[in-house]
């Protein structure tokens, strides 16, 4: 009888130590899928188009900037020329008015508690620049109140969407 009792109990033990694991292993299959989830919006809502989004626009003026814009200090709005406004209106502005809009459709996807200061800055220099090119259309050009924040922006465009990419990879059991 003691030997029975005693199978009995084991049996109920490893039964009971399997459903725990089992239940263990399972929340931890749920909390991966639900971050690997994230971490696809993340890159397919707000990093990844953003990403894109700003290696264009970085080609696009790196190649102005070699061609006829001045450097910073050497730049009168009251001289810029036709050339330059085409690009800037047709081309900057509405692509920085994509990527504003990226950010503030999609800040639930943003990793850090607060919005970040690269992202504040180019909203904030987003909506001056659009006050700038209102009072140049109106005679009376002059400078956006806010600059854009140049490589603090894009350094953290890309270095979280490489980040993301890379815990997306590694949760996907890929390697690169």
């Amino acid at each position: 009888m003691t030997a029975a009792i005693t199978t009995a109990s084991a049996s109920i033990v490893v039964a009971v130590l399997a459903f725990l694991l089992n239940q263990r292993a399972q929340i931890r299959q749920e909390r991966r899928q639900a971050r690997i989830t994230r971490i696809n919006s993340q890159l397919r809502e707000l990093y990844g188009p953003l990403n894109t989004l700003v290696s264009s626009n970085e080609r696009v003026w790196d190649a102005l900037r070699a061609s006829f814009v001045p450097d910073k200090d050497a730049r009168d709005p009251a001289a810029e020329s036709g050339e330059w406004q085409k690009w800037r209106d047709q081309v900057l502005i509405p692509t920085n008015h994509r990527m504003r809009d990226l950010i503030i459709q999609h800040a639930d996807l943003i990793d850090e508690a607060v919005m970040p200061l690269p992202l504040r800055d180019f909203c904030a220099h987003v909506l001056a620049l659009d006050i700038s090119a209102m009072e140049e259309r109106e005679g009376s050009p002059r400078s956006a109140l806010i600059a854009h924040p140049g490589k603090d922006f894009t350094a953290y465009i890309e270095a979280s969407f490489s980040r993301l990419k890379s815990e997306q990879n590694r949760l996907l059991g890929m390697s690169l």
